[in-house]
């Protein structure tokens, strides 16, 4: 019997966040089909004990356990294509992380990924955009986003709608809570301590923001979306700053009984609430923006929900990432021509050989900004510089991208020209053999595409890509003499040849 996964094409998402463990199956249209959600003291370990406690991983195994259950009784293997489990990025800084990790797998044969920096950033990006098409005049103004999580604050700054700038600031929930937990003062100024010690970390924050006319700010996060009904109380999103900082008050001065019984909460939420909105409403106040936004959705079925859309189908997002790719390769004042060309060749190529190499969506986003970048390190010296190329990607920010993306992309930019990949090759060497092989697969793919541009002359004008059992064939358009570009392929076509076991071929077709 086929299993139900496949008849009704279900996608199955887990997140072990912070506070509580969340699962959701949905159809192929995005229907619901079950969600749960189970608390945990993940986040209060980390940030106290700097470890997960013996009884918070039982707790975390036995939860996760249930889920599996009800995954098999669906029909669904935990390792199909189409489960998705994410931990929350500050397992990261949890000594014991790897034993996490790994009594997962053996006890519930599950493989958790953690979520990082990039995919975070993908993530909050998404559901602004979201915000700013609900309310398209946001698509005029000037917007902040801000994202308080656990252990840091993520701003993603909008001018009319596109991008201008991300930051991640150490300005966190878990973190502000174990400060307030591990100093002494009185009870009675609760609200004065932690407002202080929030506004203590703010001073880059501000820094960054003070000179931009912002003229709205979005407040996303797990805890606030949850309590905004309360907050705002209306059909609307919006409220001013003045109700915000009244609201945040009345809230810091309650007691976790309180909190519990006000907004109908377990006590680890209870816990996260007071921090969170004193982080967000400080950051409203310290740059003085008067109208806030509060999304009414669900944060945690849309988180979800999103961990299931790829780069490909996220488009306005990898149209951010290679802009910021291209901002980058100006400053570097790359030949832009000749990138914009070999981009486009090196798209071709990937979209014509997918069933060849079975790369998927982030790949083709890698090496997208690879050929935007892979000339770069012109601006140091020309001499060696797919070195220098690598050395400013990896010591650079890209839009959503982590710093092992980053890395990635470095790597296949150095690779573009001369020696293929080596064992012995720094940073290259430190990757494990998956890793390997996909900088091997994309880079190869790169040198094709820079080798038919090989004298800068962004021609021919059509590609045509057809393989034969033996041979990838390539058939240049409008062009009577390819001898330039079949010479630099013999030096740059090596590492396709040696992955794919094909001889390529350039035939000129007028």
């Amino acid at each position: 019997m086929e299993p139900l996964l496949n008849k009704l094409k279900l996608n199955a998402a887990i997140h072990i966040g912070a506070s509580s463990i969340s699962f959701l199956i949905t159809n192929e249209d995005g229907e619901q089909i079950e969600y749960l959600e189970k608390s945990t003291s993940l986040a209060h370990d980390i940030f106290s004990k700097r470890e997960i406690s013996k009884s918070t991983i039982k707790d975390c195994v036995s939860i996760l356990a249930g889920y599996n259950a009800i995954l098999k009784e669906l029909g669904i293997n935990p390792q199909h294509r189409n489960v998705r489990i994410v931990t929350t990025n500050i397992l990261s800084e949890a000594s014991n992380k790897d034993i996490f990790i790994n009594r997962l797998q053996i006890t519930c044969g599950i493989s958790a990924e953690v979520l990082g920096d990039g995919e975070m950033t993908r993530l909050i990006y998404m559901k602004t955009r979201r915000r700013l098409l609900e309310a398209p005049e946001m698509m005029e103004h000037n917007t902040l986003v801000l994202h308080a999580g656990p252990g840091n604050t993520r701003t993603l700054y909008f001018k009319k709608g596109k991008i201008e700038s991300y930051k991640s600031y150490r300005i966190g929930i878990y973190r502000a809570k174990e400060e307030l937990l591990n100093s002494s003062y009185d009870e009675t100024d609760t609200n004065q301590f932690l407002y202080n010690h929030i506004n203590s970390q703010l001073d880059t924050l501000i820094a960054d923001f003070a000179d931009q006319n912002i003229q709205d700010i979005i407040f996303i996060g797990y805890e606030l979306q949850l309590i905004q009904p309360h907050i705002i109380n209306s059909k609307k999103t919006n409220c001013t700053l003045t109700k915000i900082k009244k609201i945040s008050d009345s809230i810091i001065n309650m007691d976790e009984d309180d909190v519990v019984s006000h907004f109908n909460v377990d006590y680890h939420t209870a816990a996260a609430i007071p921090p969170a909105i004193a982080i967000n409403t400080s950051i409203a106040v310290a740059l003085g923006i008067q109208k806030i936004t509060i999304p009414s959705n669900d944060y945690e079925k849309e988180l979800l929900q999103d961990i299931h859309l790829s780069y490909e189908s996220s488009a306005s997002f990898t149209e951010e990432v290679t802009a910021s790719a291209w901002a980058l390769a100006q400053k570097c004042k790359v030949n832009k021509k000749h990138a914009k060309h070999v981009t486009s060749n090196a798209t071709l190529i990937f979209k014509n050989l997918q069933e060849l190499h079975q790369l998927d969506p982030k790949a083709l986003l890698m090496l997208q900004c690879a050929a935007i970048l892979h000339e770069c390190g012109g601006f140091i010296s020309d001499s060696s510089h797919h070195k220098h190329s690598q050395y400013i990607i990896q010591h650079s920010d890209i839009f959503g991208l982590s710093q092992t993306d980053i890395k990635i992309i470095a790597l296949i930019a150095r690779y573009h020209r001369n020696s293929p990949p080596k064992a012995s090759h720094p940073i290259y060497r430190d990757l494990d053999n998956t890793q390997q092989i996909y900088v091997s697969k994309i880079a190869s793919l790169l040198r094709i595409a820079d080798a038919l541009d090989r004298n800068h002359a962004q021609l021919p004008n059509k590609i045509e890509i057809k393989l034969s059992p033996s041979s990838l064939n390539i058939h240049l358009h409008g062009v009577t003499d390819a001898t330039v570009e079949r010479i630099a392929m013999k030096s740059k076509g090596n590492l396709f040849q040696n992955i794919f076991g094909l001889d390529i071929h350039i035939i000129e077709e007028i």
